[in-house]
């Protein structure tokens, strides 16, 4: 009796073994079959946009040639198209498409170049409406200056990255707005900007660094006796 119990235990143990090998063997053959069957058209080979067709792009977005290249900050909110004119008035009052917008654009200075040492970029902030440069404001805060410490810049077909170094607001002197300054000055020029920032930013300045001003109007409580109060985020090229 005993030995009759022991063979059917065993027969009902290779019964079950046998089974879950067969589920298993028909799983992986499914498995298989599923992934032969994807489409091919449905793998796609993901390549970074050149800068070139990012600037293009955007010409074609908006139908206009005044379109120079691009700026974001990351986790900002921040990416908009450049634009320049013949002077520093048009874009103030026209969109990217070159339509009238009392908000305006971000636009570059005119007189700068690809090649200009000091790059300015200006762009309107409002309490009314949301403009690219409303979220410049939060730089006031050293804790959102550290989470997002770099600028991305593309001009023409040419990216650059900028780093941080000065943040304040500017009610009087505008003569961070000469772009003529010889070089024995000009390293004095930047220790000025360092110096005025609301925070030490740990950046060091050098007198050969190339800079980007971003200016846009400033809503600080502690500047609004002032006429004109511009709020400056200055950086230095690093790429």
């Amino acid at each position: 009796m005993k030995k009759h119990k022991k063979e059917l235990l065993l027969t009902i143990l290779m019964i079950v073994l046998i089974t879950l090998s067969g589920i298993y063997f028909y799983k992986q053959k499914a498995i298989k079959n599923e992934i032969n069957n994807i489409p091919t058209n449905t793998i796609v080979d993901k390549k970074e946009e050149s800068p070139v067709n990012k600037v293009d792009e955007l010409k074609k977005k908006y139908n206009n040639d005044d379109i120079i290249g691009s700026i974001s900050i990351d986790g900002t909110g921040i990416d908009e198209a450049i634009l320049q004119s013949s002077d520093n008035d048009y874009y103030l009052s026209h969109d990217n498409y070159g339509k009238y917008d009392k908000y305006g654009s971000v636009f570059l200075d005119y007189r700068c170049n690809i090649n200009s040492k000091k790059i300015l970029i200006y762009g309107h902030s409002s309490i009314r409406v949301d403009t690219p440069f409303n979220n410049l404001e939060k730089y006031y805060d050293k804790f959102y200056y550290k989470e997002h410490p770099y600028i991305n810049i593309t001009l023409n077909n040419e990216e650059r990255k900028y780093l941080i170094f000065s943040v304040y607001v500017e009610p009087k002197d505008f003569t961070y707005m000469n772009l003529n300054i010889d070089d024995e000055t000009y390293e004095q020029h930047l220790i000025k900007y360092k110096s005025k920032s609301f925070y030490n930013t740990d950046v060091d300045i050098y007198k050969d660094d190339d800079i980007l001003i971003l200016q846009t109007c400033s809503k600080h409580p502690d500047y609004q006796k002032y006429e004109n109060k511009y709020l400056l985020i200055i950086a230095k090229k690093i790429s």
